[in-house]
């Protein structure tokens, strides 16, 4: 599917992404906020830049990060392309360690009929938030001795980082870009739930893609991340190659295996292995072969320091086979679709940053693919009720208040009749009469005006 014309396709540059900051956004029927400035540190942006486009964290109903709003750097059609096809796999639900996976397409082009964008229009893709750091900050606070990395918690991460990618790999598809920064670990996940996140498949490569399968480094793309990309493809990039692209995620995944196996107080977190001093490499690794489980030492003996920086991809284990060395059960095969046909991008609405946000479920279009966050009701500012829109509920109370104020002013009336005669002026009657009339005209007045008020806003 292609999901704007060349000739409309959007970026986002760094004004409009500041622009951007604290805005309330309805996204299918959702309504989240955009990450505003941190006081303590006003020149740090909320979003993250890499080098395929920004990342903006999207607040929910708690102030949480909910979701991230992906904008491309580069958006060519063929990028386009790539996303719908990629949101129309639904990989968000092949594991919960893919839960990051790109979930929907949006465009505030496709907003509600009527809808103003006060200064400019956007278009990115959702992807759900998960729990956790990278790993690469993850890395600094272990080598600073500031963060535990259990042993338990190590080959947790290590199960459901060989469980992930034999889903990707029986699929036919490659991450394209495995690395520490591409990796969310959760130190506090239950025991239920995933330790291991896979985020960022921008630089995803899949035969099934047909002539989108690969972004080459000529189109914009990257090649991944050096000391965990194939070798090959450093030095092809290096020497000026522009067909160089993902194909293979071998090579990342057994450096972050040996990376989970032995990173340690004082090690190098910001160096890939292949920077660190060999022979200390290979004493650590000795000292985890000595302690290791014998099982576990012969799936993993490719990782020996002495050969693991030299083979080639084709020389490394499949994931698969080193799941099924350690005894795990292998999830259900995916099939890749060649052909996506998605529904229109779901609808944005931009609000203003100081309009509020309560937990309720919106009268909006719902997003054609799953939406995440916490569902909460899009702010809309009403003269009846501060940043509240007023509810049916509220309706009815104030008209059945109104109706039994009417009753007590005709009850009013009643006994002023009582208390008058045709022959003899009463003045207290004929006050309250006046009081009668007064107030039945006034009352008919506010009721007439809540509901008038009630019919014109219900649908802004």
């Amino acid at each position: 599917m292609v999901l704007e014309s060349s000739t409309n396709i959007l970026t986002l540059s760094n004004t409009q992404a500041k622009e951007l900051a604290g805005r309330v956004v309805t996204i299918g029927g959702v309504t989240y906020r955009f990450k505003g400035y941190d006081p303590a540190h006003p020149g740090q942006p909320p979003w993250r830049s890499g080098a395929e486009g920004k990342a903006y964290p999207l607040l929910g109903k708690y102030g949480s990060v909910a979701a991230y709003a992906k904008f491309f750097s580069h958006p060519t059609q063929k990028r386009f392309d790539r996303t719908a096809w990629l949101i129309g796999q639904q990989m968000h639900t092949w594991l919960p360690n893919l839960a990051a996976a790109p979930l929907l397409w949006t465009d505030t082009r496709h907003g509600l009929h009527g809808a103003k964008i006060q200064f400019f229009h956007f278009a990115a893709y959702l992807a759900k938030a998960v729990p956790g750091e990278t790993w690469l900050e993850h890395k600094s606070g272990i080598a600073g001795g500031g963060t535990r990395f259990p042993e338990d918690l190590r080959w947790r991460c290590i199960r459901d980082l060989l469980l992930a990618m034999a889903v990707l790999e029986r699929a036919e598809l490659v991450h394209g870009d495995l690395s520490p920064n591409n990796v969310v670990i959760d130190l506090d996940a239950q025991p239920c739930d995933p330790a291991l996140y896979l985020i960022d498949f921008d630089a995803f490569f899949a035969p099934a893609a047909g002539a989108n399968q690969a972004v080459t480094v000529a189109e914009g793309g990257t090649y991944g991340t050096e000391g965990y990309c194939p070798p090959d493809l450093a030095v092809a990039a290096g020497a000026g190659d522009g067909s160089a692209a993902p194909y293979s995620d071998r090579c990342g995944r057994d450096m972050l295996l040996l990376e989970f196996l032995l990173m340690g107080h004082g090690l190098p977190a910001d160096e890939p292995l292949a920077r660190w001093n060999r022979e200390q490499l290979q004493r650590q690794f000795a000292a985890w072969r000595a302690r290791g489980d014998a099982k576990c030492v012969r799936t993993f003996r490719h990782l020996d320091p002495a050969i693991v920086f030299d083979l080639n991809e084709p020389e490394r284990p499949t994931s698969a086979d080193l799941a099924i060395g350690l005894g795990l059960s292998l999830p259900q095969r995916r099939v890749l679709r060649r052909v996506i046909e998605l529904p229109q991008p779901a609808p944005a609405f931009l609000g203003h940053p100081k309009v509020q946000t309560t937990p309720a479920r919106l009268g909006l279009p719902t997003a054609p693919l799953p939406v995440v966050g916490v569902p909460i009701s899009r702010a809309v500012k009403s003269g009846w009720s501060g940043s509240k829109r007023m509810s049916a509920a509220q309706l009815g109370c104030l008209v059945a208040a109104g109706v039994v104020y009417i009753f007590l002013l005709l009850l009013l009336a009643g006994v002023a009749a009582a208390l008058s005669s045709e022959d003899k002026y009463d003045p207290v009657a004929e006050e309250l009469n006046s009081i009668a009339g007064f107030g039945l005209c006034f009352g008919l007045l506010v009721v007439a005006s809540i509901v008038f008020g009630y019919v014109v806003t219900r649908d802004k």
